[in-house]
Formats: structure tokens, sequence, C-alpha cells
């Protein structure tokens, strides 16, 4: 155990693993409704453009992060807008990331109550939930990363399982196969915030790594084009076995999907059980991240000691708002407001600082040829 907590730095393939294994979580399962009522048969059409979209945000973060590879967002954004300004910007990924964590627990904690744990209180599972993911980020950095890793193994297991809704496949069911209009393939990209959320941790895990032969947009595109695929693959399987149609009007269409799947010549029955609970690992990993991204940020914005200190402090907010948010239509409202400000964030925001430290950068280069002559 004290190698592992004396273990800060992670390889560059550890971060793409790390940043991308969390992104197919619980969040996709309500979701997924949204995007095929818009994107209807096309919904593989969306994913396929949300998943360049989205790797580009990433890619705008990680070469602002590389700019200053020593420190965190914390720690360099006052030096490029301001001290208040800075203050706000650090505010505003505190929330992208608090977002996420209510928002994973939320949506794992609704289907756990749907189908597998019915007669447990929901504040109950919320409290369990939001415990164990604070007690993993109250580790050092190098546990995190041992547990993320283990955990990470469920994120294929969990395709694997979701593949089994092929059996099921209809080919009429992906017709026609040219779109009539492709303003809903448009809004279907924006619903794809909830399949790639989390990302933005990169600003803060970003010095936890070392160099390596291959560069960080490599491996982090690689963990992208794995999961995009996924959703490609994912979505053209689904429409295919439910339609898009039956999809769009079912409040978990991905669990409604497999509760019709029967293998034959076994007796194994209710298979979507067996998906929610690989649905855990892969969220748990999301929130772990999104909680030790908060801790970090506001260790080194607020000069504490360690990331830990911070841990406790967000728990009570994080419960409140997870208990009050009940209802369908406060989760859509939660839902809407997410998806705004992670856009604001990963396209404003981010793109501000990154020309900001760009020209910094260039002014900088100006100075010491001036003072070189």
């Amino acid at each position: 155990m004290a190698k592992l907590e004396g273990k800060r730095k992670m390889s560059s393939w550890q971060l793409g693993l790390v940043v991308t294994s969390g992104l197919l979580n619980a969040r996709l399962l309500p979701a997924t409704s949204y995007l095929v009522s818009h994107a209807q048969q096309f919904a593989w059409l969306s994913s396929a453009l949300a998943g360049l979209l989205f790797y580009l945000a990433a890619y705008f973060i990680l070469r602002l992060a590389e700019h200053f590879p020593e420190e965190t967002l914390g720690e360099y954004t006052s030096r490029l807008v301001g001290k208040r300004l800075g203050s706000v910007i650090i505010a505003f990924f505190i929330l992208v990331m608090y977002l996420n964590i209510v928002n994973c627990t939320i949506a794992i904690v609704n289907v756990f109550s749907l189908y597998l744990l019915d007669q447990t209180p929901r504040q109950i599972l919320i409290i369990v939930l939001l415990l164990a993911a604070a007690y993993c980020t109250l580790q050092e950095w190098g546990v995190i990363l041992r547990v993320i890793q283990l955990l990470a193994i469920s994120v294929p297991l969990l395709f694997a399982f979701y593949s089994l809704i092929f059996l099921n496949f209809n080919l009429l069911n992906l017709l026609p196969l040219w779109p009539d209009s492709f303003g809903g393939i448009i809004r279907g990209i924006f619903d794809h915030t909830d399949y790639y959320p989390g990302y933005e941790s990169i600003l803060v895990l970003l010095p936890l790594a070392r160099r390596g032969t291959v560069s960080f947009a490599k491996t982090i595109g690689w963990g992208f084009f794995a999961v995009t695929l996924m959703y490609v693959l994912g979505a053209i399987i689904f429409i295919g076995a439910v339609s898009a149609k039956t999809g769009a009007n079912v409040s978990e269409p991905v669990i409604y999907a497999l509760k019709s799947v029967e293998l034959p010549g076994t007796f194994i029955e209710r298979l979507e059980d067996y998906m929610i609970m690989f649905f855990m690992p892969a969220t748990y990993i999301s929130m772990v991240l999104s909680y030790f991204s908060i801790g970090e940020v506001c260790h080194k914005w607020l000069k504490f000691n360690n990331h830990q200190t911070f841990v406790p402090v967000f728990l009570p907010l994080l419960f409140f708002v997870c208990n009050i948010v009940d209802s369908p239509e406060q989760r859509e409202i939660l839902r809407n407001i997410s998806m705004y400000i992670t856009l604001l964030f990963s396209f404003g925001i981010t793109l501000l600082l990154l020309l900001l430290a760009k020209r910094r950068k260039g002014s900088s280069e100006q100075c010491f040829i001036g003072e070189k002559r």
C-alpha cells in the first residue's frame, strides 16, 4: 500500500485509460431516450459526430493543460485572467465536476431502485454510494489510479453484455438510410453530453502524468475512438433490435431492449440486472475522478496541504441535491442545466483560456528574443 500511495506519476497510456474509462456510465441510460427521440434511426450518426466533437473539446483542454504541464487549473488561471475572474472560472470547473457526480449518482440510484433494490429507501442508496466514492477519493492518487484500472475491466464486459440485444436485430428498423432533415441529428449530438462526461479532469490530471514516447493526444484519442465505436455500434444494434419509435417512448430504453432478450438453451433470466451491475463500476470511476478533480483543484487553488481536506466539505451538498432531485421533471431540468454548463465550459471558457495562454507564450518568446539581442 505504501508503494501505491507514494506513486504520483502515471504513464500517458494510463492517462488515456483514466480519462475515458469513466465516460460509459449510467448517465447514458435515461439520455438514450432523448437521443433516439431527436435523431431517430440515425442515432448512430449522431454518436459518430459527437465522438469527433467531444474529442475536439478534450484536445483543446489538453492543449491548454500542456501550456502549464506542471500546474493544475487552480494554479495558472489567475495569471491568465486575473484573480477575480480566475476564481470564477475555477468555481465553474468545480460546478462541472460537481454536476457530473450528482447526475451519475441519480442515474445509478434510480435504476438500482427500480430493478435491483426496490425495497431499499432511495436516501440510503445515495448515502452509501456517495460515502463509497468519498472513501476512495480520500486516498492518495496512486491508490485511486489502481482502483480505476481494476474497475475499468467492467467497460468491455458491459458492452459485451449489452451486445446480446443483437439477438433481436431486425435490419428493417434501420430504414430509411438517408434522413429527411439533419436537424434531429445535430440536436442528437448535443444529447451526447451525458455520454462524454468528466473529460475536463485533464486540467487536473496532466501534472500527474509523465511524458512518454506516445503523446497524450494519441492515448486519449485512442480511448475516445474506442468509446465512440462502442456508442456507434451500440446505437445500430439498439435501433435494429427495438426501433426508434419504441426507444423514444420508454424511460430506460437500453434496459427495455435487454429485457426482451432470451438466450436459447439457458436458464438465465433478467439479463438487465447483470447489465445494471456492470454499469456500477464504470459510474463509480466517473464519480471518483470528478470528486478527485474537485479536491485537487481546490487544494492547488487555496494552497492547502492535500486534496483530502475538501472531500468531506462537498459531501453534504452532494447528498442534498441528489435527494431533492427526485421527479422526472426535476431530473430533466438538472440534465439541461448540466448540458449547457458543460458545453459553455468546454467550448467557451476553455478556448478563451487557450487563446490567452498562446498569446502569453508568444509575448514571453518575443521578450526573450529582445533581451537576447
